[in-house]
């Protein structure tokens, strides 16, 4: 669960590193236990977005105190259940109160008195004057000495990885960034990340499968195909294709072989190689994968739950003009920071070329098919 956790952190700030502040991670871990105790009945369609509600809360309520990068919310659920779903945990896990303070900035305490008659005699409780900003900030901007608590270590590291059990390869989150960053659809990132979890760690536990670990890249291949094409299909009402096409196929070998000289990768747990696993894909590898994938039974919850993404991006994009949730649901591509063009305005993307081609060629042929007729012919302009 906190791996689950930690990815969800790690989809709320794209731009935060791989390393996690501890005391985050705790608070998202806490606040999920409290709500499964305070708000156990919640809706179907909320209890989905549980974890992120709870990892959202927590990023919120510390981004000041850990100076956290701006949070970019994207809910797997439709923004207005979201908003209050999000309303209701932050009321229910409220923040615990804290003691006033008197004029002088020392904490006070309420004194108790006796059952009996009178007060007993009162003596001041130990106080220290009210923290600055500065020394607030101190522990979490300063670096420790050997052996002093605060910034985790290589060897600590290695320590919380092993604590918290299997996690994916350190090269698979930013990777799968990068393929969705670059085609436009950064929703879908949880949904390829929850395949691999599921087919890479099932339970939690590394897999030992021999097929999976001499195959990784191109299972991560044919695992962002599988979510894709589930993409597509439920956007347009069709039934999800069974294997890639010529195009999808290079499309993808393409996107995965620009990303290895893209992406910069930081193994946190201190690993030599964090490209460890990574090889170069094949067309052949990766059409055996798509079919193994299918054949193994792995498409589960994870590849289902992709018509609910397709549904809530319906919706947003529905509300986004003027509306209070545009800023959560708007289809721009996430671009580097070289560039300030948007997926709307890049008429000579790949995906919208392929479209005019096919477009092209189906208007050609029913031209080729009406004058062979001699009839007049219907264009569609759609």
């Amino acid at each position: 669960m906190s791996r689950q956790i930690e990815q969800t952190l790690l989809s709320l700030m794209p731009s935060y590193g791989s390393d996690l502040p501890p005391s985050l991670v705790e608070l998202a871990g806490s606040l999920l236990a409290q709500s499964r105790l305070k708000a156990s009945t919640l809706k179907a369609e909320e209890e989905v977005a549980r974890i992120y509600a709870c990892a959202n809360l927590a990023c919120d309520r510390l981004k000041i105190s850990l100076d956290l990068p701006p949070i970019q919310v994207r809910p797997p659920i439709p923004p207005r259940i979201y908003k209050g779903l999000y309303a209701h945990l932050d009321h229910v896990l409220a923040q615990p109160s804290t003691p006033s303070r008197s004029r002088s900035g020392r904490l006070r305490t309420p004194r108790s008195k006796t059952l009996g008659e009178g007060a007993a005699e009162q003596r001041p409780l130990p106080s220290r004057g009210t923290p600055t900003k500065e020394q607030s900030l101190a522990r979490f901007r300063t670096t420790p000495g050997k052996g002093e608590p605060g910034t985790p270590t290589r060897s600590s590291g290695r320590r919380r990885s092993a604590a918290t059990g299997a996690s994916l390869r350190p090269w698979v989150m930013p990777v799968i960034r990068y393929l969705c960053s670059e085609t436009g659809q950064p929703k879908l990132v949880s949904s390829v990340v929850a395949g691999m979890d599921a087919i890479t760690v099932p339970g939690g536990r590394q897999t030992y499968d021999e097929w999976i670990v001499e195959n990784y890249t191109a299972l991560l291949a044919a695992v962002y195909w599988w979510v894709t094409a589930r993409a597509r299909a439920a956007a347009r009402g069709q039934e999800t294709s069974r294997s890639p096409s010529l195009q999808h196929r290079r499309e993808i070998i393409s996107l995965l072989t620009q990303a290895r000289k893209t992406v910069t990768v930081v193994d946190a747990t201190g690993g030599d190689d964090p490209w460890e696993g990574w090889a170069d894909l094949k067309p052949r590898d990766f059409s055996n994968a798509v079919t193994t994938v299918e054949q193994r039974s792995w498409l589960g919850d994870w590849w289902t739950g992709v018509d609910d993404v397709v549904r809530s991006t319906a919706w947003d994009a529905a509300e986004a003009p003027g509306g209070e949730d545009a800023d959560l649901g708007e289809p721009i591509r996430v671009r580097r920071a070289d560039t300030m063009f948007q997926d709307k305005y890049d008429y000579l993307s790949e995906v919208r070329m392929a479209d005019f081609t096919a477009w092209k060629a189906d208007v050609l042929a029913r031209i080729g098919d009406r004058k062979m007729e001699g009839g007049a012919m219907e264009i569609d302009t759609q």
